[in-house]
């Protein structure tokens, strides 16, 4: 793979490995940091590829693990300054889509992550097992699960409510 290919593949995956970085990563300059970290092993690493098939698959494990990397660094206390005062005003659902964020971020991370590459990243079944290295069952099951959990959320169902 040249550098002009890996750079265009990498332009067209940009926003997708944003999201995905998104819903382990709740603080915007560790998602940048993870995004960027993951690319740049990816090039240093792309002589690995054995298939250009799978480049979103496999970067998008790299990525992965780069925020779970990011996550064990930074479990530490958050400071006064990031909770500010107003902490309650800040969490009033301003739309619908604050909601599900919400409910999503409720949801534990191998979960989580099968919801947002079948649903909002349009992965299929096949390539969701490939990237989470679990059998395709293992992705029907947590999908299930996942679907369970988001009904029975107390942010859906106030959204529901609402309406």
């Amino acid at each position: 793979m040249t550098q002009t290919e890996f750079t265009q593949r990498v332009l067209a995956m940009q926003d997708r490995l944003y999201r995905v970085s998104c819903t382990l990563l709740r603080c915007e300059a560790d998602r940048e940091d993870a995004v960027q970290s993951a690319l740049e092993k990816a090039w240093r690493g792309r002589f690995l590829l054995r298939q250009e098939q799978y480049m979103e698959t496999w970067l998008t494990r790299i990525l992965i693990n780069e925020c779970y990397t990011i996550m064990r660094r930074s479990r530490r206390i958050i400071p006064m300054a990031e909770v500010g005062e107003n902490q309650p005003a800040q969490w009033e659902a301003q739309n619908a889509d604050e909601m599900l964020c919400r409910a999503l971020t409720a949801l534990p991370d191998t979960l989580r992550l099968p919801i947002v590459l079948h649903y909002m990243e349009g992965m299929d079944i096949r390539t969701i097992a490939r990237t989470l290295r679990i059998r395709e069952s293992a992705v029907k099951s947590r999908l299930h699960r996942g679907r369970e959990k988001l009904r029975q959320s107390d942010e859906l169902k106030e959204l529901v409510e609402d309406e």
